[in-house]
C-alpha cells in the first residue's frame, strides 16, 4: 500500500496541492533509471525500462497498485494537466514525481512529492520475477563488485574524484513552507558536511572498490542497494555493478517533508 500524505475532500478530490521536494532531484540521468506510468493494455500502469537481446523494452511492473499509477498522474495533471510520464523512487521510498515546467522554474522539471512506497515493485523477466533487491535471480545475496541483475531506476549519487567524498546537486529550494523554487540556484550537498561526525570515508569506500579513485556517477534505489554503470559514458548497454549497502546511519538524512 502506499502512505500519502493529504486529505480526500467531499467529491474525492486531494485537497493538498503538490509540494516540491526538499532532498535531491535526479536530473538528467539514463531514462533506464526512472519508472514511469504509461497507458497499457487499456489503463495506466507502473512500467520499468530493460534491456534485452533484441534492445530496451519496457515491462509492467506486478504488485504496483493502480493506486501508484493514480498518485503519479494526478500531481502530473494537477501540475501540467498531462497524463503518464516518469517517476521515482528515493532510499526513503519517497515517490517523486518529475512535471515539466520550464516557463516558470527555469529547470527541465520540478520534483513534487507524491508519498511514500510501501510494496515491492516487481517485474517479470525472461521467466524470472526480479526486483531492486540486491539479489541474483536465485534469491542469493550479490557481493560488492558482482554485477547488477536487477532494473536500474535510482537517485543518482557522485563519489567524488579521490574516492573520499559524496555528494549530490540539486534545484535550491526556499526555507518557505511550502516552498519555492530559487531561481538559477543550486545546492551541492556533501556527505561529509551533513554527517560531520561520521564514517564517510567507510561509506565512499564501498562505491571507490568499484569506481576507483576516479570516482563517477552511482545510484541508489528504493532498497538502498547502490549501483554504478562501468566503461565510457552513462548511457544504455553499459554494464552495471553492485557497490554495497548505504548505511543510514552515516547516509544523508532523509529530507523533511512539508504537510
Amino acid at each position: 500500500m502506499l502512505e500519502w500524505l493529504g486529505t480526500m475532500g467531499e467529491e474525492g478530490q486531494e485537497m493538498n496541492a503538490p509540494q516540491l521536494y526538499r532532498g535531491a532531484w535526479p536530473e538528467n540521468v539514463d531514462r533506464l533509471a526512472k519508472y514511469a506510468v504509461r497507458f497499457v493494455d487499456g489503463d495506466w500502469k507502473v512500467t520499468v525500462w530493460c534491456e534485452t537481446e533484441e534492445g530496451l523494452r519496457h515491462l509492467a511492473v506486478q504488485g504496483a497498485t493502480a493506486d501508484l499509477a493514480d498518485r503519479v498522474n494526478a500531481i502530473k495533471t494537477a501540475v501540467h494537466s498531462q497524463l503518464g510520464g516518469a517517476f521515482y523512487v528515493n532510499e526513503y521510498r519517497h515517490i517523486l514525481v518529475p512535471v515539466n515546467d520550464t516557463a516558470s522554474s527555469g529547470t527541465v522539471s520540478l520534483y513534487y512529492y507524491a508519498g511514500r512506497l510501501e510494496d515491492d515493485l516487481l517485474f517479470e523477466f525472461e521467466g524470472e520475477l526480479l526486483s531492486g533487491r540486491p539479489e541474483r535471480p536465485d534469491g542469493t545475496r550479490l557481493n560488492n563488485g558482482e554485477h547488477w541483475v536487477g532494473p536500474r531506476p535510482g537517485i543518482p549519487y557522485v563519489l567524488s574524484a579521490g574516492g573520499a567524498e559524496i555528494c549530490y546537486e540539486t534545484q535550491a529550494l526556499s526555507d518557505d513552507h511550502p516552498p519555492t523554487v530559487r531561481p538559477s540556484v543550486t545546492d551541492r550537498v556533501l556527505l561529509s558536511e551533513v554527517r560531520p561526525n561520521k564514517n564517510v570515508a567507510s561509506e565512499a569506500a564501498k562505491v571507490r572498490y568499484v569506481l576507483g579513485h576516479r570516482g563517477g556517477r552511482f545510484y541508489v534505489n528504493e532498497y538502498a542497494a547502490m549501483f554504478t554503470p562501468v566503461g565510457e559514458g552513462d548511457g544504455n548497454g553499459l554494464d552495471y555493478v553492485y557497490c554495497g549497502q548505504i548505511d543510514g546511519r552515516v547516509w544523508f538524512p532523509e529530507p523533511t517533508l512539508d504537510d
